[in-house]
């Protein structure tokens, strides 16, 4: 008598069966259950060794590294509809493949998301989305050759004898080795040598000059009092040398007849009512600022602040003429040169051979065309800077 050849259904069923009698046996031998496949990592971008992701990065050219278990040959980076880096260069290794690029985040605020677009060959195989809380770049160290706290302010171990606010009405007279208040100068060549002005009042001027003519203040410090004074110094006819000014909302202004050399001014605060910036003027001629140091900022305050330098003419005369900036390191303020469109330029007004940082939120220099730029480069390359169009 012939058999029938079983159905498929029988079949799976006798293998299932099989299937079962050999994990029973292999339980019962001593033997563990298959081991159970590890999952992929997942995608992950970093700087400076740590993920990006709802970290505070700084709003400049940096590199991000993008990691995955996609095999990639390059890729891009994006926010939104705009490419802001490229991945140049990628490797592999037990399945990871890593690929490093510059993303441009200057400018930028709040939070973004970043997202590297990966190609093999001409196919994308991935998209990495990732969330970054920007933050403005840390100030970096002074480049050498430029003024810092080594070469500015008081000089080390000169001891200053406290008098509290100083009030200056004779000519001619000479203040050296004080550790004043604020400071009124109200007569002409006064010069103040080796000292300090800490202005803790609210008040406008730390150091305040009326009929001052031939006002001179070298190796010396004016320190607002983290905000209390508005303005540094102001308005005309002085001169600083080597001078650190930090702690007021505004640095010196600039009016008529005005030398600033070799001087430091850095750790601004910002008031609500004010726009902060290391120099400013509203109108001036005859100003000269040769070989500072300009940067408002406070390093670990996440503050652009406003300028370096701002230039108008909302006040007085409403001029600008012969003005020169040469050999100064500017960095920081939403653009660290700001001049108004509107500003009314009666004369030359010129910026030659200065250097910039890369801290300027929105980029180095905004101008109208009437001012002149000669020799004004990135100190990290060399490579000229780009200026803005303010009209």
């Amino acid at each position: 008598m012939r058999t029938r050849p079983a159905t498929r259904p029988a079949r799976r069923r006798a293998r299932a069966l099989l299937a079962a009698a050999a994990i029973v046996a292999a339980l019962g031998t001593g033997a563990g259950p298959a081991p159970v496949a590890q999952a992929a990592p997942a995608p992950l971008m970093s700087y400076d060794g740590a993920s990006v992701n709802n970290a505070r990065i700084p709003a400049a050219a940096i590199s991000i590294e993008t990691s995955t278990s996609v095999a990639f040959d390059r890729g891009t980076y994006w926010i939104g509809s705009t490419q802001v880096g490229t991945i140049d260069t990628v490797t592999s290794e037990n399945g990871l493949y890593r690929g490093s690029g510059t993303v441009d985040l200057t400018g930028r605020t709040d939070s973004v998301t970043l997202v590297a677009k990966l190609y093999a060959g001409k196919y994308m195989v991935q998209k990495v989305y990732k969330v970054l809380r920007l933050v403005p770049p840390a100030p970096l160290g002074i480049p050498a050759g430029w003024p810092n706290a080594d070469t500015t302010g008081v000089p080390a171990g000169k001891v200053l004898q406290p008098v509290g606010d100083v009030l200056v009405t004779t000519p001619g007279t000479v203040l050296d080795g004080l550790d004043m208040g604020c400071l009124t100068v109200r007569a002409t060549d006064v010069v103040v040598r080796n000292s300090r002005v800490t202005c803790a009042d609210d008040r406008l001027l730390a150091v305040s000059l009326s009929g001052a003519k031939g006002f001179v203040m070298e190796d010396s410090e004016i320190d607002g009092a983290n905000g209390a004074a508005e303005v540094a110094i102001g308005w005309g006819g002085y001169t600083l040398r080597r001078v650190e000014v930090r702690g007021t909302q505004d640095g010196p202004r600039l009016g008529y007849d005005v030398t600033i050399v070799d001087s430091w001014v850095h750790g601004l605060v910002r008031d609500p009512d004010v726009h902060t910036d290391a120099m400013q003027s509203t109108t001036g001629a005859r100003i000269l600022v040769r070989h500072n140091t300009l940067d408002p900022r406070t390093p670990g305050v996440d503050d652009f602040l406003n300028a370096a330098v701002q230039l108008g003419t909302e006040t007085g005369n409403q001029e600008l003429r012969s003005v020169v900036f040469e050999q100064n390191y500017f960095n920081g303020g939403t653009f660290s040169v700001n001049v108004s469109c509107t500003a009314r330029l009666t004369g030359s007004v010129v910026f030659r051979n200065n250097r910039f940082g890369r801290g300027g939120k929105y980029g180095p220099i905004i101008a109208p065309a009437g001012v002149t730029f000669t020799d004004n480069t990135w100190v990290d390359t060399g490579a000229v800077v780009p200026i803005a169009p303010a009209c």
